[in-house]
């Protein structure tokens, strides 16, 4: 039975994954030196966990990044997947404090921030898929 070969385009980054990426990173930066809390997670987590959002906003921006620009493509797609998941995770938290906070009012804010964290989620899944792919083509 032929098999046709996969072919994975690592680099090839659509610029809204970049931009989120990248976004997320000054989200990290500035609330770890000090900017004011929104009123969402304020009123929703405590300081420390506040910080811990940040961080792992930081941290997921930074690292999705550096997988994306990676030159070795199996390893950059890890290391992006795992950016991913990080990041739907802190999204889901601060989509969650939004609404605990606005309800209705946060339709708007809060259907955004919904679709960025399934959209990190579905890239995941992508990611998954394509490296399950070069593995099954590989020797």
């Amino acid at each position: 039975m032929y098999s046709a070969p996969v072919v994975v385009v690592a680099g090839r980054h659509r610029p809204h994954e970049l931009m989120l990426l990248a976004v997320s990173v000054i989200l990290g930066v500035a609330y770890i030196l000090g900017a004011p809390q929104p009123g969402s997670l304020a009123e929703s987590l405590p300081g420390w966990m506040f910080t811990g959002w940040a961080l792992v906003m930081l941290a997921s921006g930074t690292l999705g990044l550096i997988g994306c620009f990676w030159r070795d493509a199996d390893l950059g797609m890890e290391i992006e997947r795992g950016a991913m998941v990080m990041q739907a995770g802190a999204i889901v938290l601060y989509t969650s404090g939004l609404f605990a906070y606005a309800g209705t009012r946060a339709l708007a804010s809060g259907g955004i921030a919904a679709v960025w964290a399934g959209a990190n989620a579905w890239r995941a899944v992508q990611i998954t898929r394509d490296l399950r792919a070069i593995d099954r083509a590989s020797p």
